[in-house]
């Protein structure tokens, strides 16, 4: 895929965009297990292998970070719970806790197992969380409305459909779909050989992709369950991210931030669009904004690039030469974007001028 880049006019470039208000903290040597923004406290929340929760404030000027919490637990996975009050996060002592402000409750647990995997539809008062081969849905009040451990192995992602009445999940040898109603209907499987990693459904609600060890990603139409395969990776692709419209995926894996067009009948035969080279580095992780057609890219070097999908171009949020980029979170207004690097440094950038 870099032929391609190496045309690009952002090749190499090492100077912040006069478009971006860069600020960070120091790295503290820990490990980032999540970010995730929780808006109506106005802060981004980050968890760490250390056991610490902090708090990154995103209506202050700075990178002004506070302790939330403690845990005796290490964080693996979080979102932002219903409403976008408070953070949900599931341990490796199988807790999903939630934590608003800085008290911090166990609301459902699964014994000696792993909670890596969390998410939640606002709508509908879902949230959903994996562990091992379970997969349980619980609603706003932590009553558990369905929970099914009959996946062939190891719960890999997890993904609500945009009506939140379906919840998709990513496993070896493809993905299972399940009616959230928790009526226990057996889901429909979507199958294809393979370990799958990590998974998306479209918020148009017209496909289903995942991300595969085998450095591809595959895709379903949801309609019909016809499948695709979208190839060429030189590394794992860790993250995948669909804009606000459905129209694109954009992937990591790649010296370039990949997006796929999934218009119309889908992606098959067509090429990707990309943007951002940076010499030696590996995207790592990606995040699609709320409402345009543009994508964050974080890197194995730890530069982060903002671009622009259908134009091909980017800007610098973030220099590199640092730790590779572990997390990407967008302000729900798209005007901030925080990143957090291998070593525990967040970085706080905020837009100072339209992106499209």
């Amino acid at each position: 895929m870099s032929a391609q880049a190496m045309s690009n006019p952002d090749a190499g470039a090492r100077r912040v965009s006069s478009s971006i208000g860069l600020s960070e903290t120091k790295p503290i040597g820990v490990h980032p297990t999540f970010l995730v923004i929780e808006p109506t406290a106005g802060r981004a929340v980050a968890g760490f292998g250390d056991g610490a929760v902090k708090s990154l404030s995103l209506t202050l000027d700075g990178a002004l970070v506070s302790s939330v919490a403690s845990l005796s637990a290490t964080p693996l996975a979080a979102a932002t719970d219903v409403g976008g009050t408070g953070v949900l996060v599931g341990t490796d002592k199988g807790e999903l806790c939630r934590i608003a402000g800085k008290d911090v409750d166990v609301i459902s647990r699964v014994p000696d197992a792993w909670v890596e995997h969390v998410a939640v539809h606002h709508d509908a008062a879902r949230r959903a969380f994996a562990a091992r081969r379970t997969l349980t849905v619980i609603d706003a009040s932590g009553a558990e409305v369905m929970r099914r451990d009959d996946h062939p192995s190891t719960l890999s992602g997890i993904s609500f459909s945009p009506d939140g009445k379906w919840i998709a999940v990513a496993h070896y040898g493809g993905v299972s779909v399940w009616d959230t109603s928790g009526s226990g209907a057996d889901p429909v499987r979507l199958e294809w050989h393979g370990s799958h990693t990590a998974i998306g459904w479209s918020p148009c609600g017209t496909f289903i992709v995942t991300a595969m060890q085998d450095r591809e990603m595959h895709c379903w139409r949801w309609d019909d369950k016809k499948g695709m395969r979208m190839s060429g990776y030189p590394s794992k692709i860790r993250s995948l991210s669909w804009t606000a419209d459905g129209r694109y995926v954009a992937a990591s894996g790649a010296d370039t931030v990949t997006s796929w067009d999934c218009s119309g009948n889908g992606p098959s035969g067509k090429p990707p669009l990309e943007f951002g080279y940076v010499y030696n580095g590996i995207v790592m992780h990606v995040a699609a904004h709320p409402s345009d057609k543009v994508v964050a890219g974080g890197y194995s070097d730890g530069t982060v690039m903002i671009g622009n999908i259908e134009q091909e171009t980017a800007m610098i949020a973030r220099p590199g030469g640092g730790a590779a980029i572990a997390g990407l979170a967008w302000s729900p207004d798209g005007r901030i974007l925080v990143a957090a690097d291998e070593q525990g440094a967040l970085a706080v950038m905020r837009i100072k001028e339209a992106l499209a």
